[in-house]
């Protein structure tokens, strides 16, 4: 049986994508001149490295997201199959999101509020973190087919990466 599941379609999830992305984005901007903007002096470069290290283990997490999906049972229906495994990638796409956009947002937010920088923070870990976001979480042919092989890998035919081209 697949692991947290949800009931979704390939265009709610790219949909999910596109607004966490487009959300987060202008949090960052509005974030950024709540604290001052760029009227501060900007951080050491130790610092900016010391806000990229959190973003790089939420990335580590991230991709380690699709190793965690059980294998669909080949008995199922193959409309079956195909909804349970668009129900796991947007399961994951979440789990992804969360771990990128805290790596990224705690460690940023902590640093603004305790040194005088400013808003530069948020956007040193802001532009990468983004990155990071959407790479994870947008539904390409890398994300849908690791999740795909994991789900099939009992024999199972999911047409996980199909469901995402189709559409």
């Amino acid at each position: 049986m697949p692991s947290a599941e949800y009931d979704a379609t390939p265009k709610e999830v790219r949909n999910f994508a596109l607004v966490q992305i487009g959300m987060v984005g202008a949090f960052l901007v509005v974030l950024f001149f709540l604290f001052g903007g760029s009227d501060a002096d900007y951080p050491p470069a130790w610092l900016a490295v010391a806000l990229l290290v959190p973003i790089a283990i939420g990335a580590f997490f991230a991709e380690r997201v699709w190793l965690r999906a059980s294998p669909l049972s080949p008995d199922e229906p193959v409309h079956e199959l195909r909804n349970q495994a668009i129900g796991v990638f947007a399961a994951q796409t979440v789990r992804k999101f969360f771990y990128c956009f805290f790596a990224m947002i705690i460690p940023a937010c902590a640093v603004t509020f305790a040194g005088d920088y400013g808003g530069w923070p948020l956007v040193i870990a802001g532009f990468p973190g983004l990155a990071v976001i959407g790479w994870e979480t947008w539904p390409t042919l890398r994300n849908t087919s690791m999740t795909a092989a994991m789900l099939d890998s009992q024999g199972a035919e999911s047409h996980l990466v199909e469901s995402f081209l189709d559409t």
